[in-house]
């Protein structure tokens, strides 16, 4: 275990084998399971810890670290999983920015032309997103 790692927290290790991705769980008997998609990793993994472990499959942590022969790949794993976060926050984050200012605007007495300009986009979807507000 390493000195961030906690107590009941679980290394994994990933690789890509002809059939599929294996995943093996570091330090417990029968811990590795495989999937087809890489995406389905954290689910698989977090069931066969759950059933392994008698564990609630959220009460845990995983430290993922991948690598295929001698590259290991965690980190640009790990940034890209960082960016896409941060990419579906900000969209968020846009989505209700630009649900304010149509419906700011819309109470301000401004034509759904009008906001469509400031918004950038057709007044068409100025009203699709009012209805959708109301």
């Amino acid at each position: 275990m390493s000195a961030t790692q906690r107590a009941g927290d679980y290394r994994v290790d990933v690789s890509r084998e002809s059939s599929g991705w294996v995943a093996v769980v570091r330090g417990l008997p029968a811990g590795a399971t495989e999937v087809d998609h890489f995406d389905e990793l954290d689910v698989e993994v977090r069931d066969l810890i759950a059933g392994l472990a008698d564990r609630e499959p959220d009460s845990f942590d995983l430290s993922w670290h991948y690598r295929q022969g001698d590259v290991e790949y965690t980190r640009p794993v790990e940034e890209l999983v960082h960016w896409r976060e941060q990419s579906r926050r900000a969209a968020e984050n846009a989505e209700r920015a630009r649900l304010e200012i149509i419906t700011t605007l819309r109470a301000a007495g401004l034509s759904q032309r009008v906001i469509a300009e400031v918004i950038g986009t057709s007044h068409q979807r100025v009203a699709q997103l009012l209805a959708e507000a109301s």
